[in-house]
């Protein structure tokens, strides 16, 4: 039974990411409304004709010809055209970036293909990528994606390239970029490459799988050369392919035994490409992924409704993963629990993190995207099921993969203001003790300090000052999660902003949730955090962000989005009586250290 070439593309690049090419022609941008080299050639000739009041009579290269009695150039065209390097790049610009009225119709921009090879680029598929066209839309589809992207275009270029092993991904413009008057064009111009580019490309078509999409092959004969001069052929080369190939095209087929996959246009295929992709990797769930790819195919899920139940499926697959995993690691904390030490302790830390990685990713990314937090209980029922591990013996660190989750989430919800979210994490969950019926608040296992025993593991913790600190698992989590949410919150000021007003948020919450449980001691107390020792050693919070927040929050008052979202059970006198209860408790706490 012979596979679609289609799919077995699609399962050579989930299988090999990063081993194939994609090179790119004029077919490509055509359905941006991009003129091809050639063709912006002979409007300059027609230009030019126009300006000497003569007819080309439909055959604008046979006329200058016989008027120049040459073959035209791109570059002397321009030169007679335009006089400074700002004209010629104004007259340029006419063919490649777009006028009001091409920005309404959507042309000159990158289409649904540009976009669908710069999403295969961001997970990882395609880190090479030619092209023989002079515009930008490839670029500007990556730069939406925030790749980071190596482009060579001249042979300058090439000389100053770090090696495309190292590069996230890397551009070479073949034929030269528009803001270039140096590209090439002519038929003479795309007879021969330099010896230097010529040397790189043989090590591409040598190591590289190759996609060819709008590509002719009839008029690049140094590319053409390049490729046929390749005598190996590690991973198979893909035509994609409207028409008929040209003879130039079937040579290469011939000597890479390529395979053709007829196609309808660029943009349908490698849409229906990136989406074979992604629906393989939906299938790998039960297998180790990155983050990154974890993210990336939750957010693409986030922004279409239609693929709701693939959300909860992703995120309660990746959530179960974990949970049997912290099960079968139980055993070991218990075993390990009479003997810690400070290796053991990093070392069981470093698991849980490697093992929480993607999920952390998602987590946060559900409640910094989901504005809607129409999803926001997959954020309850994660924490839910990672608190209820059997119990081995009072093994507290076991409350810690749910404690980093809330961290991340938290802290990436409060940021946008998505109180709904913040809700389905701090106030919805639910945690039931194995020897009682009655379900708690889950805020009561989300206390760093008795995640960490306070001096007991805390002062095991691979943060300077350990053993003197009197919050090592408050600083431990910021220096975790910094790098983490770093995608969210890029400025590290502002990190330490909302990380001190979430960890000041988690306290009053807990004091409210857990007031009449404190009532039967007959007296309150809380979750201390970083905050109170980098504001109330210096006088209270007065003219700290959390302050900001507060007054902030009382402004809008039942209005406030906090409150809006159950909070206080919605009222602003019980969230300003808890604020004061617990900033009394604070300088208690920080007056008595």
């Amino acid at each position: 039974m012979k596979t679609e070439p289609i799919l077995k593309l699609a399962m050579l690049l989930h299988e090999n990411p990063g081993a194939y090419a994609i090179l790119i022609g004029s077919g490509a941008s055509k359905a941006a409304g991009i003129l091809t080299g050639w063709e912006i050639v002979l409007n300059l000739i027609d230009r030019l004709a126009t300006l000497e009041k003569e007819d080309t009579r439909s055959n604008p290269e046979k006329w200058y010809k016989q008027k120049f009695g040459q073959c035209p150039r791109y570059d002397e065209l321009l030169d007679i055209l335009t006089t400074t390097s700002t004209e010629r790049m104004l007259c340029l610009n006419s063919y490649f970036e777009q006028n009001e009225e091409e920005k309404e119709q959507g042309l000159k921009a990158p289409t649904k293909a540009h976009r669908a090879i710069a999403e295969l680029v961001k997970l990882g598929y395609i880190r090479m990528i030619l092209t023989t066209n002079f515009d930008k839309l490839i670029e500007t589809a990556l730069k939406e994606k925030d790749i980071t992207l190596d482009i060579i275009s001249s042979e300058n270029d090439l000389k100053g390239a770090i090696p495309y092993v190292h590069s996230h991904c890397t551009l070479i413009k073949l034929n030269g970029d528009y803001r270039d008057t140096r590209i090439k064009n002519t038929p003479e111009e795309l007879a021969k490459y330099s010896p230097e580019l010529n040397k790189f490309l043989d090590r591409i078509f040598d190591e590289f799988g190759l996609v060819i999409c709008g590509w002719s092959g009839s008029w690049d004969t140094a590319l053409r050369e390049a490729i046929m001069r390749c005598p190996t052929r590690r991973f198979t080369t893909f035509f994609l392919a409207k028409d008929e190939l040209s003879d130039e095209a079937q040579k290469i087929k011939d000597h890479r035994k390529a395979e053709i996959i007829t196609i309808k246009d660029a943009e349908d295929t490698f849409t229906d490409l990136l989406d074979k992709i992604q629906s393989l990797q939906d299938l790998e769930y039960n297998h180790p992924i990155s983050r990154p790819v974890a993210v990336a195919t939750l957010k693409r899920y986030l922004t279409k409704p239609e693929h709701r139940i693939r959300l909860h499926d992703l995120f309660h697959a990746e959530t179960e993963k974990v949970y049997r995993e912290l099960v079968s690691m139980s055993g070991e904390f218990e075993k390990d629990r009479r003997s810690f030490d400070k290796n053991v302790l990093q070392q069981r830390l470093r698991r849980f993190e490697n093992l929480l990685d993607p999920l952390i990713g998602m987590f946060a990314a559900l409640s910094y995207y989901d504005r809607s937090s129409e999803n926001a209980y997959l954020l309850t029922e994660c924490i839910e099921r990672l608190l209820q591990l059997p119990m081995q013996g009072n093994f507290s660190l076991q409350f810690y993969p749910a404690l980093l989750l809330a961290y991340a989430g938290g802290i990436c919800a409060l940021e946008r203001k998505n109180f709904g979210n913040l809700s389905s994490i701090l106030l919805k969950p639910k945690y039931r003790e194995y020897s009682h019926t009655k379900k708690e608040p889950a805020i009561s296992r989300l206390d760093v300090h008795e995640v960490f025993k306070k001096s007991v593991l805390g002062r095991l913790l691979p943060i300077p000052n350990a053993e003197r600190s009197y919050i090592p698992g408050n600083y431990y989590l910021f220096d975790i999660l910094k790098p983490i949410l770093s995608e969210y919150i890029p400025d590290n000021m502002r990190y330490e902003e909302v990380f001190d007003i979430f960890e000041y948020l988690l306290g009053l919450v807990y004091m409210d949730l857990m007031g009449e449980y404190m009532a039967q001691f007959g007296k309150k107390w809380s979750i201390e955090g970083i905050f109170a020792w980098r504001y109330w050693t210096k006088g209270g919070i007065e003219n700290s962000p959390v302050a900001e927040f507060i007054r902030e929050g009382s402004n809008e008052a039942e209005d406030w989005g906090l409150l809006k979202a159950g909070f206080f059970g919605g009222s602003m006198s019980k969230f300003q009586e808890t604020t004061q209860e617990f900033q009394d408790y604070i300088k208690k706490v920080v007056q008595g250290h």
